[in-house]
């Protein structure tokens, strides 16, 4: 029998008779006792880690063949994380663990004999298969009626489809609810905070106008930009010997903006460390000249830093970096598809930046920056969004896209707007599980309500509710003592 860590398993080893797998992990009872009564009163329950002890064999070719496994074992077993678990006799179930203590093998010709040492931090066994289950709409109500066959409670994921503009949205077990923005009372009215002034997908270059020479950015436009019809890529670059440039292609706001918000959605997809690049996006005032801008650019020789840029102004004005960052290690942007954005209103700029995982939309490696313009040093108003697509001389590039722009006006509410916090399209994520709240794979735990509550699934049947009543899909893994 053999077993399965984190998604692998060696041919060389064997599991044993003679494993220690309790039934359930240890408990610890708190009682409270009381002077002069006989006996304790129940006061609560710890269930600590649960320990997992399991005999193995390796088998080598020879002692020499034998230690060199011992350090693919070392390789394979030694985490950081506890790693998901699974035993060829319980293939239904996972635990999630990582090795405790060493381990001594009684060696004998080419074969290897000890006991491994695991230890479940989470001390529950997880059923191998999720299950799901989709709401039922009727008669102005979304029900959810989840069966959770697992021994102890679950952590459920909801997930909401979005038809319209809400103020809020609720999720509850009939005891617990969970909320997202505010409810309108009578003496207040739902208003929208932001307007749509510009979404763009870059599917086509229509309405873009190409821009030439030096205007007030950071390299010179030269060079010709398209569409692939997915996004924008550049044609060519033009041709010059030193310092950036590309091409770069403007287009009308149809409006002045003066609190705004703008995203971009950029890819710089690097397969090599000789690659040089960048990608901008830039809002302009009615001049030509440069409001704010994001950037995502690669301009590490060695290494694999590739580097995210959050800007306020340009040229006679002055700059200011609000976010300038290649992430927390020196490649969490490499191959990066993922937001920038910059934000506006009154004195108050916000910088994010965000990897997008494009299988799940979940926005990961997170940097959020805030500056208060104090000074009232960048005061110039967007009417014009420029996209740069950029080399660096005549070195090889990367892999460099611009895949969607939006731009929005924010609007002031007074004491009695409630503001929309969703809109139609948005995908609504309560994650009971991590105890995060996401819109469209971004993490808003900045819009919980205050008492709302990460509840769990009961065992047997439970019925959730959503309002308003939306399309809602719940997603859990039963769990075991």
């Amino acid at each position: 029998m053999g077993m399965m860590f984190n998604g692998e398993r060696k041919p060389y080893l064997k599991v044993l008779k003679g494993r220690e797998r309790p039934a359930w992990a240890p408990l610890k009872r708190n009682l409270l006792t009381v002077p002069n009564r006989p006996g304790a009163r129940p006061k609560s329950t710890d269930v600590e880690p649960r320990p997992l002890a399991v005999p193995i064999v390796i088998k080598g070719v020879d002692l020499a063949d034998l230690q060199k496994i011992k350090e693919d074992l070392a390789a394979w077993l030694v985490t950081d994380e506890p790693c998901p678990l699974i035993f060829d006799d319980e293939p239904d179930r996972i635990y999630y663990a990582y090795v405790d203590q060493s381990i001594d093998f009684e060696e004998i010709v080419k074969l290897g004999m000890g006991k491994l040492n695991f230890i479940c931090p989470d001390p529950y066994k997880y059923s191998s298969v999720s299950k799901y289950q989709h709401s039922i709409i009727s008669e102005g109500m979304s029900l959810v009626t989840p069966l959770n066959k697992g021994t102890v409670k679950a952590k459920p994921i909801f997930e909401i489809q979005v038809d319209n503009d809400y103020t809020h949205i609720d999720i509850s077990n009939g005891d617990q609810i969970n909320r997202i923005g505010r409810i309108v009372n009578l003496e207040e009215y739902a208003a929208a905070r932001e307007e749509l002034v510009l979404n763009d997908k870059l599917t086509s270059a229509l309405g873009w106008a190409k821009t030439e020479g030096s205007v007030n950015i950071d390299g010179r436009a030269t060079g010709d930009m398209k569409s692939d019809g997915y996004r924008f890529i550049a044609e060519n670059f033009g041709t010059m010997s030193e310092g950036w440039h590309g091409p770069f292609y403007k287009k009308t706001l149809g409006q002045t903006l003066t609190d705004f918000r703008l995203e971009a959605i950029l890819e710089l997809l690097n397969t090599g460390e000789d690659k040089f690049g960048k990608v901008e996006v830039y809002l302009l005032d009615n001049n030509n000249l440069p409001v704010c801008s994001v950037t995502i650019k690669d301009v590490d020789s060695a290494g694999k830093r590739i580097y995210a840029n959050v800007r306020l102004g340009g040229g006679d004005i002055g700059f200011k970096d609000v976010i300038s960052t290649h992430g927390e290690q020196e490649s969490t942007f490499w191959n990066f598809y993922g937001m920038l954005r910059i934000e506006k209103v009154g004195e108050r700029w916000t910088g994010y930046v965000a990897k997008i995982n494009k299988e799940t939309g979940q926005h990961t490696a997170r940097a959020f920056e805030l500056f208060h313009d104090r000074e009232k040093q960048f005061l110039r108003q967007p009417t014009q969004i420029g996209i740069y697509i950029a080399q660096y001389g005549t070195r090889k590039v990367p892999s460099l896209r611009a895949d969607d722009v939006r731009v929005y006006k924010m609007n002031s509410l007074t004491e009695n707007q409630i503001p929309y916090v969703v809109r139609a399209g948005d995908v609504v994520t309560f994650d009971h599980q991590s105890e995060n709240i996401l819109i469209n794979g971004e993490s808003r735990m900045d819009l919980k309500a205050f008492g709302g509550e990460f509840f769990h699934l009961e065992r047997g049947d439970n019925v959730i509710m959503t309002s308003p009543a939306l399309p809602t899909k719940a997603m859990w893994r039963e769990r075991f003592r």
